[in-house]
């Protein structure tokens, strides 16, 4: 646990559990089931360590949004109260300095919340493509290149693609697909094969975009080399490179343009 200060935010986890709060509530979550989805990921309840920095951050957190919980408050003061939110500190010279922390968290518990804060719903990106789907895109020079899809990469933000390129361009889509022996482009700057997990085609706003446009095409064909990726063992293990940038990106590590 990294601990940089005696602010309650002071703590690598506090930061990231502020963050798991808000992003809970920003996928529809209400305040109570955002807190028991916190409580069960967390589990926080019994850890010495841990416990007074998860309802101290939560319910400072809640008050601030407007939605601090009963349960989450008395948890806050019980930690106070208990001195295992100052534990850490006793007897050094920081402890005036966390003890002043401390109770004015306790004034502001105790004190009239404000409305509750507006939360924008969040928009998960999606991937439905499958392993082995070649989708054709075209570059800002008309040329178009070949993905292959790998693997789908999820996390806290949604579904990302992720893809490697090959080694081919072409004034057209190749809709009928690649043949078997089409090598894979390795990126120009280490010669890596490297797999890309391609950040904007997650977004369906930007694939549609790119659709409408002649820009993007899945194929409908599925490459029979990607079936190797269906046996771990034998799978390949590649960097991934996050793209930010698609068209900018792809010219930068992989020389296509």
């Amino acid at each position: 646990m990294g601990v940089w200060g005696t602010g309650v935010f002071s703590d690598d986890n506090a930061a990231d559990l502020r963050g798991d709060y808000r992003r809970l509530l920003a996928q529809g979550l209400s305040g109570p089931e955002a807190t028991d989805r916190l409580l069960e990921e967390w589990a926080p309840v019994g850890d010495p360590d841990l416990e007074p920095v998860f309802w101290l951050d939560l319910a400072v957190t809640q008050w601030k949004s407007g939605r601090l919980e009963q349960r989450v408050k008395e948890a806050a003061l019980r930690v106070i109260d208990n001195g295992s939110a100052i534990q850490p500190w006793v007897g050094s010279k920081f402890e005036p300095k966390r003890q002043a922390v401390l109770e004015a968290v306790r004034q502001q518990l105790n004190s009239p919340q404000p409305a509750p804060t507006r939360i924008r719903k969040a928009v998960l990106a999606t991937c439905d493509w499958k392993r082995g789907d070649l989708i054709a895109y075209r570059l800002a020079s008309a040329t178009f290149v070949v993905f292959r899809m790998l693997s789908v990469h999820t996390d806290q933000g949604g579904s990302y693609p992720e893809c490697e390129v090959f080694d081919w361009r072409g004034p057209e889509p190749p809709r009928e697909g690649l043949p078997p022996s089409t090598p894979i482009r390795g990126a120009a700057k280490n010669g890596n094969t490297d797999r890309m997990m391609i950040l904007p085609l997650g977004k369906a706003k930007v694939r549609d975009k790119l659709i409408r446009e002649g820009r993007l095409l899945p194929l409908g064909v599925r490459h029979e080399l990607a079936e190797s990726y269906s046996n771990p063992r034998k799978a390949r293990v590649l960097p991934t490179r996050v793209i930010l940038d698609l068209d900018r990106q792809l010219y930068e590590f992989y020389g296509l343009a």
